[in-house]
């Protein structure tokens, strides 16, 4: 396992004592830890840590802080007044580029004012999956913003360009199974297996099928297969970026940045047909 180092605001070594106790509140102090979400120290190739606060103080003036984290904690002496957390992140480099992702606040303190004196406490995790905890229990399967992992968009081809002609449409009652193969460690460290995933193929709903989503973020090859009523199967064929007008047996799923919302995964779109 890849133990964390910590740089931007402040290089430190690896997270040895993260998963200590919480702290105490000290008066006039922030204080914290950062963690994953068993209480491990972060793995990854991170590059940095913001935890951003802010508040007024009684003189009545404006006043930020963005505290080093050493050993996944932090300590910041906070001049006296009022304060919350604001969006704080980890950056994190996978192969050639770096990914900043939202750090999920413990508790419901964290946004609300407190007061310096009487020392604030607030610890945050990463989540490298997982529903966003913003849309409760009934995240949308096919809203990538409403979990931390990686998705695939996965739409049925009305039109094969490859074929010149309509696609053929799965009876009602049709399972399609897409299989994800790994071709890195997850973008925390791990090394990942296949992961499989079963759709329903709905021929009287708006969307027919919903997306593969919040798996481990990396990169993979997709295959799949539709099994049909009576038990036959066809393979699943592809269209992902660069393919067309091609269909492929074997598609592509790289981890991408999303440049559009500022951070996070690119959903990668695919349209499928059945051969």
């Amino acid at each position: 396992m890849c133990c964390a180092l910590l740089f931007g605001c402040g290089v430190e070594k690896a997270q040895a004592d993260a998963g200590a106790e919480p702290d105490t509140a000290v008066p006039n102090f922030a204080t914290g830890r950062v963690t994953m979400a068993d209480g491990s120290p972060l793995t990854g190739d991170v590059a940095d840590i913001a935890i951003s606060i802010s508040g007024v103080s009684t003189a009545g003036e404006r006043v930020s802080y963005t505290p080093i984290v050493r050993n996944g904690r932090f300590r910041q002496r906070l001049a006296p007044g009022q304060y919350s957390f604001q969006r704080s992140t980890v950056t994190l480099r996978f192969e050639d580029k770096e990914y900043r992702l939202a750090l999920v606040p413990v508790g419901n303190n964290w946004s609300k004012n407190q007061d310096a004196a009487d020392g604030i406490v607030q610890d945050f995790i990463w989540k490298p999956t997982g529903r966003a905890e913003t849309y409760g229990d009934t995240p949308d399967p096919n809203n990538h913003t409403h979990w931390h992992g990686m998705h695939a968009g996965m739409r049925f081809a009305g039109w094969r360009e490859d074929l010149n002609a309509l696609a053929q449409r799965p009876p009602a009652g049709t399972k399609l199974t897409f299989t994800l193969t790994p071709l890195s460690k997850s973008i925390d460290g791990r090394t990942l297996q296949p992961i499989v995933f079963v759709r329903e193929w709905r021929t009287d709903a708006g969307t027919p099928n919903d997306d593969l989503n919040d798996f481990p973020p990396a990169n993979y090859d997709i295959t799949g297969f539709a099994q049909l009523p009576d038990g036959t199967t066809k393979p699943i064929v592809f269209q992902g970026a660069g393919n067309y007008p091609n269909f492929v047996t074997r598609g592509k799923i790289p981890l991408t940045k999303d440049n559009i919302l500022g951070g996070g995964y690119w959903k990668q779109p695919f349209t499928w047909a059945v051969n």
